[in-house]
């Protein structure tokens, strides 16, 4: 019997039924035997013992009677004698009857045999009883001669009869004995056959259910230690060769998944996301397919977006620092002028001693003077604008570091999200773990490198409004001294007689002048400091596209994104990110960014 292919209640029914089948026959021929034996010792009791004690009550009648006779013949005393003779031979005859009846025996010459003796004596004791009362003498010698040896031979027949009746109840009672050992024998002979078929049904049926349960608890301890290669080699068609099938199957689909994963998490780690699980995972696993290819998705997303970001933040910063040079350039130009100026200025000062003989001279010169105020209004003016430029492009600088700090913070959340997965994914997501580690650090250089400049463009927009302020300053100032000047030229017909007046005024020109250029000087020096910072900020935005184009993104995004990718960045709204009021989710700042579209 194959119990590999039968169910396990199947074979447990079968072995116990097996069992209890063989204790049922055991039993049944026990009570059999013991039925046959009983009935046998009945038999002899209901009818040998019967019979024998039938015999044995005809002796003791005719005995008896016998004896009664005997006496009423000896002691003349006939009556009471003859009456008890009279009783015991109608016991006798009764007996003789149910003798007849229960005698056991076919063969019945010994029954017939004591009968006819038991009949004889009988008619002769009869016969004597009649004769007692008319001649005792006579009844004595009838005694002696007749009826004394009937009696004999009856009695002799009746120990044949009793012999037969304990031979042939011996013969009966050997006869169950043998039956009784023969039966003992064939019971014994059964119940050791019987433990012999179940002992061997027994142990199939425990080595088929032994056999798989130990490969499956290989198995599954092998599981428990992250080996998928323990070898389940039961094959059969009840219960527990389905769980061995499904455990092979679970051990196939679940290196197919690892091996995937694995692979796929190794791509990753060497920066590419243009990567997809393939392989089946069925039931609970699909999430976790679903989960990757999501993130790698999400990854590279968020690494375009950077990507592009960093173009931006490089076109941007190269813009600003070809404006801070430039207005680094126009700063010296205008301090140049305006020594020039002071030096000039200076002149008439010292030529204003001397207008009596060179007044004509002089009003040429404060015509020229004129001339280089209005210049230097101008100046000032364009030096104005320019600074309201830089102001304005230093702010879209602060809101380009916004954006990436933004990013960062963003990148910074997935991978911690990821990491926290990974934790969730145990020993199968450690690459995984690694991943997300290299990625939140990364974001986090991207924070520093983003604060840092940050912090150098505030400074760089404090000391604008600096110089605007300082040109707002120089801007009045030469638009009085303009004003002063128009009056010198319309008072050069009376120059001589306002020479002290012309001196002093000459003066104050000379101290705006100064104030001016060191206006001037301070604004061609922030201005290179600007310049210093955009070339710095130009320098950190390359550093973070050369690191973005080391990743690939995944082709399913349309496209990826390469070194020399100059396409704008996503316009973001300005509105700062902020945590819901259950401080569960995170919701960005604007509608349009790709990382507001799911809850982190």
């Amino acid at each position: 019997m194959n119990f590999k292919n039968m169910s396990i209640r199947k074979s447990l029914i079968v072995g116990f039924g097996t069992t209890i089948l063989v204790s049922a026959i055991i039993i049944v021929a026990a009570l059999i035997m013991m039925n046959v034996q009983k009935n046998a010792y009945s038999n002899i009791i209901d009818k040998y013992v019967e019979a024998n004690e039938l015999a044995s009550n005809c002796r003791i009648d005719y005995n008896l009677a016998a004896r009664s006779l005997r006496d009423a013949v000896l002691s003349g005393e006939t009556t009471e004698n003859l009456r008890t003779f009279n009783t015991r031979l109608e016991q006798l005859s009764g007996h003789l009857s149910n003798l007849d009846s229960a005698y056991p025996l076919d063969n019945k010459s010994e029954l017939t045999a004591f009968e006819n003796q038991v009949n004889a004596w009988m008619s002769e004791a009869r016969t004597i009883s009649q004769v007692i009362s008319t001649d005792r003498s006579r009844a004595s010698e009838m005694i002696v001669s007749t009826c004394t040896p009937a009696l004999q031979v009856a009695a002799t027949a009746g120990d044949a009869l009793a012999e037969k009746l304990r031979d042939e109840q011996d013969a009966i009672i050997q006869q169950q004995n043998m039956i009784s050992n023969v039966s003992l024998v064939i019971i014994v002979v059964v119940m050791v056959l019987a433990t012999v078929v179940v002992l061997l049904m027994a142990t199939k049926i425990i080595r088929s259910i032994v056999e798989p349960s130990t490969q499956v608890r290989g198995a599954l301890v092998g599981f428990s230690q992250g080996n998928l290669t323990v070898p389940v080699n039961y094959v059969g068609k009840n219960e527990l060769g389905e769980m061995c099938e499904a455990l092979r199957t679970s051990q196939q689909v679940l290196n197919s998944v690892i091996k995937d994963i694995s692979g796929t998490t190794a791509q990753m780690a060497r920066g590419n996301f243009d990567v997809e699980l393939t392989a089946t995972f069925p039931g609970d696993l699909k999430p976790i397919q679903d989960s990757i290819n999501q993130f790698v998705i999400r990854m590279s997303e968020t690494i375009s977006n950077i990507s592009q970001s960093a173009d931006q933040v490089s076109a941007g910063s190269e813009q600003v620092s070809n404006s801070a040079q430039a207005l680094a350039q126009g700063a010296t130009e205008q301090a140049s002028s305006v020594e020039e100026l002071s030096a000039t200025i200076t002149d008439i000062s010292e030529n204003a001693k001397k207008t009596a003989v060179s007044a004509e001279q002089a009003g040429q010169s404060v015509h020229e003077a004129g001339s280089q105020i209005t210049t230097s209004v101008e100046y000032v003016k364009q030096l104005n604008v320019a600074m309201g430029n830089i102001s304005s492009s230093s702010q879209e600088i602060g809101k380009i570091i916004a954006t990436i700090e933004n990013i960062a913070f963003q990148t910074n959340i997935l991978a911690l999200n990821a990491a926290v997965e990974a934790a969730r994914a145990g020993s199968a997501g450690k690459g995984f773990a690694v991943v997300a580690d290299e990625v939140r650090n990364l974001a986090t250089k991207s924070d520093e490198a983003a604060k840092a400049t940050k912090d150098l463009i505030d400074g760089s927009m404090d000391a604008v409004r600096e110089g605007a302020e300082a040109v707002d300053k120089v801007t009045s100032s030469l638009e009085r001294t303009s004003e002063l000047a128009g009056g010198v030229i319309g008072m050069m017909e009376n120059v001589v007689h306002a020479v002290e007046s012309q001196t002093q005024a000459i003066i104050q020109v000379t101290e705006g002048i100064d104030q001016i250029s060191a206006v001037v000087q301070t604004n061609s020096a922030t201005s290179e400091e600007c310049a210093a910072a955009s070339e710095e900020l130009s320098s950190q935005a390359n550093i973070m596209h050369q690191l973005m184009a080391e990743f690939k993104v995944s082709s399913r995004l349309g496209g990826g994104f390469s070194s020399s990718y100059s396409a704008p960045a996503p316009s973001y709204q300005s509105s700062s990110p902020s945590w819901d009021d259950d401080g569960g989710d995170y919701t960005g700042g604007a509608s349009d960014n790709p990382f507001t579209s799911a809850k982190y």
